[in-house]
């Protein structure tokens, strides 16, 4: 089973949970509002480095893996 990256397919829902724009989230992985604005689109994916530089984000702000469904439920 391959590992899916949970930040990854819901970014917006895990960004608007932690009460964060899309030009700060993009502020604090190093991207631009516009690559932001694209991955909740899904339009194009984050790379590696941008998918790890979110997990940084979501591990300092104590979301831990699985936030999308987790969230809801705390």
């Amino acid at each position: 089973m391959v590992k899916r990256e949970p930040c990854v397919a819901n970014i917006r829902e895990i960004r608007t949970r932690l009460g964060c724009s899309q030009e700060t989230l993009a502020q604090q992985i190093g991207v631009s509002l516009s690559t932001v604005q694209r991955w909740e689109k899904q339009r194009t994916q984050p790379s590696r480095l941008a998918r790890q530089a979110l997990q940084r984000v979501l591990n300092r702000a104590g979301v831990r893996e699985g936030a999308a469904s987790d969230a809801g439920r705390m």
